[in-house]
């Protein structure tokens, strides 16, 4: 046999597998399971109406608030403020530390190159210094 009748054959009994798998499916579809659920849903039709257990929703009554804890929110509130006002602060701090870092820096960096003291180039370094590790 040749190359193309024995593809011929392969495809031809693929086709044929295919449509009795089809038609086994289709029956096993509506006469077996068509009777199985008509006769599941007779006898779900003939019980009694389902009672379904009752619900007991939780009543919810608001708790009263006492002086104290009143009290004690309102503290926190103000330790809670003065955090940001001790972090804002701290903040401002910081960049005038960084902003008068950069004055010196500058400052020695001018003086040094006016004078060529070895003094200056020791300020202008400690000052620059001081300054770079603000920024990080």
């Amino acid at each position: 046999m040749s190359w193309f009748k024995v593809f011929s054959a392969v495809v031809v009994a693929n086709i044929v597998s295919w449509i009795v798998v089809s038609i086994l499916g289709w029956f096993i579809f509506f006469v077996v399971l068509d009777s199985f659920t008509e006769s599941l849903i007779e006898r779900l039709s003939k019980t009694d109406e389902v009672e379904f257990p009752a619900i007991s929703v939780p009543s919810y009554s608001p708790r009263a608030v006492t002086q104290e804890e009143i009290e004690a929110k309102q503290k926190r509130e103000k330790q809670l403020a003065a955090e940001r006002r001790r972090a804002t602060r701290g903040a401002e701090q910081r960049r005038s530390a960084i902003a008068g870092s950069k004055k010196m820096c500058e400052f020695w960096t001018s003086e040094y190159r006016k004078d060529g003291n070895p003094k200056s180039q020791a300020y202008k370094e400690m000052a620059c210094l001081r300054y770079r590790n603000l920024l990080n």
